[in-house]
């Protein structure tokens, strides 16, 4: 009788395993696509702080005449137009709040 009741508890156990794992799965996969969107998004803000960063010494290198006038406006044009595309991209990836709508009769949000 009691080889019937290891049998039986193996059996339960098995059954819970088989029903449970799906749960558990979801929330890996869950899990690992919200690492790899950290990983972008954090990836996305680097790329436009150094584009920000490239941005500020090409004005320092023109200011103090390290750089000309076309060369200068070149630049800028391409790094300008590297940024705002970054900035699309983490803009795409950044959760955005409901505008916020004020009552102007009571004064309240």
């Amino acid at each position: 009788m009691s080889a019937g009741i290891v049998v039986g508890l193996l059996l339960a156990a098995g059954a819970a395993a088989f029903v449970l794992a799906p749960l558990f799965r979801e929330q890996s996969e869950i899990d690992h696509k919200r690492t790899a969107s950290n990983h972008e998004l954090q990836d996305l803000q680097s790329r436009r702080d150094m584009a920000l960063g490239a941005l500020k010494d090409l004005e320092d290198d023109r200011s103090t005449g390290k750089i000309g006038d076309i060369d200068y406006a070149e630049l800028k044009a391409k790094l300008t137009a590297e940024a705002v595309e970054i900035m699309k991209q983490l803009d795409a990836h950044t959760p955005h709040s409901p505008p916020i709508s004020h009552d102007r009769r009571t004064g309240s949000s």
